[in-house]
C-alpha cells in the first residue's frame, strides 16, 4: 500500500515566505519577524498550542495576497491605503487549501482596527500589531535604540488599530532585551524553528497539488502577462507525460513542475518581466538565471 508523504507544515510555510521574500531584497524576513512577534505575544498570553500554530502559519503567509512589488512595499508602510484587498485576497488564496483553511480567516481580518468591533478575531488583531510592529524596525544594527520609538507608535494607536489588552502585551515583551535582539537575528530561521510546534500532515496528491496552485498563482499574478503561463506549462507537461506511457503519480509529479517551473522569476524585476522592447544582454541574463 503506498503511502501519502507527510509534510512538514512549517517547512511548507517557511518555502512560501521565502519565495515571496524574492520579490525584493526589502521584503527579505518580515514575514519571519511577524511570526516570532505574535509567538512571542501568543506565548505571553498563555494561548494554546493549536492557536499558537495557527498564527505561526498566518504570520508567515500574511502577506500571499499582495501579488504585486508596489503592494508589497506598501505593506511595509505603517499606513497602507489597500490593505483591505490583499488581506481578502490571501484569504480566497488559501481558504480552500485544507492545511490553511483555519488560518485563511486570520488573514483575512488582520488589517482590520480594532474600533470595528464586531466579531474581529482576537489572532487578527494580535497578528495585526505584530505586523506594524515589525514594520516599524529599521535594518540597522540597533535595535535597542529603537525600542521606545516603536513601543510610543504602538501605544498611540491603542484602542483604535490595536486591541488595549495586546497593545499592554506587546509593552511587556518590550522590557526584554532578548525579545528585540531575536526578531531582527540574521538566525530568526533557527529561531523559528525552535519555537515551532506544527506537525507534519499527511497529503494526498490533490492536496500538494493545490499547494502547487498556490505557488503558480503567486508567481503567475506578478505581471498581466503571465496570469495564466505556469498552469498552461503545467497542463502541457501533464498531457506529454501521459502520451510518453509515464504512471499517474509521475504525470501528477509533472503537473506539479509546471507549477513551480518559474517559481525564480519572483526574483526578477516586473519592469524587465514587461518590458515592451527587446531586453538587453545584461537584462537577459536577470531572465536566465530564474531557473
Amino acid at each position: 500500500m503506498i503511502k501519502e508523504p507527510k509534510v512538514s507544515l512549517f517547512s511548507m510555510a517557511m518555502c512560501l515566505s521565502n519565495a515571496m521574500d524574492l520579490v525584493s531584497p526589502a521584503l527579505v524576513d518580515h514575514h519571519k519577524r511577524v511570526a516570532y512577534i505574535a509567538l512571542c505575544m501568543a506565548s505571553e498570553m498563555g494561548m494554546s498550542v493549536h492557536e499558537q500554530n495557527n498564527l505561526m502559519l498566518a504570520a508567515l503567509l500574511h502577506d500571499s495576497g499582495a501579488l504585486s512589488l508596489a503592494e508589497r512595499i506598501e505593506t511595509l508602510n505603517f499606513e497602507t491605503l489597500h490593505s483591505r484587498e490583499h488581506a481578502e485576497r490571501g484569504y480566497r488564496l488559501l481558504q480552500h487549501f485544507r492545511p490553511f483553511t483555519e488560518i485563511a480567516n486570520i488573514i483575512r481580518y488582520h488589517h482590520t482596527p480594532s474600533d470595528e468591533g464586531g466579531n474581529l478575531p482576537l489572532s487578527s488583531n494580535l497578528l495585526h500589531l505584530a505586523d506594524r510592529a515589525a514594520v516599524l524596525m529599521k535594518k540597522q544594527p540597533d535595535i535597542l535604540g529603537q525600542s521606545r520609538d516603536i513601543c510610543e507608535k504602538i501605544q498611540e494607536n491603542s484602542g483604535k488599530l490595536f486591541l488595549p489588552k495586546l497593545v499592554d502585551i506587546f509593552k511587556t515583551l518590550s522590557e526584554r532585551e532578548h525579545f528585540w535582539l531575536d526578531a531582527v537575528s540574521p538566525s530568526i530561521n533557527s529561531i523559528l524553528f525552535h519555537r515551532s510546534n506544527l506537525p507534519s500532515v499527511e497529503m494526498r496528491p490533490a492536496e500538494l497539488l493545490g499547494l502547487g496552485m498556490i505557488f503558480c498563482q503567486i508567481i503567475d499574478f506578478r505581471s498581466r502577462f503571465t496570469a495564466t503561463h505556469s498552469r498552461g506549462v503545467a497542463a502541457g507537461a501533464e498531457a506529454l507525460a501521459s502520451l510518453a506511457g509515464f504512471s499517474k503519480r509521475e504525470c501528477e509529479m509533472m503537473r506539479m513542475a509546471g507549477f513551480l517551473h518559474d517559481l525564480g522569476k519572483l526574483a526578477v524585476p516586473t519592469e524587465i518581466l514587461e518590458k515592451p522592447a527587446a531586453l538587453t544582454k545584461e537584462e537577459f541574463n536577470i531572465v536566465r538565471r530564474h531557473t
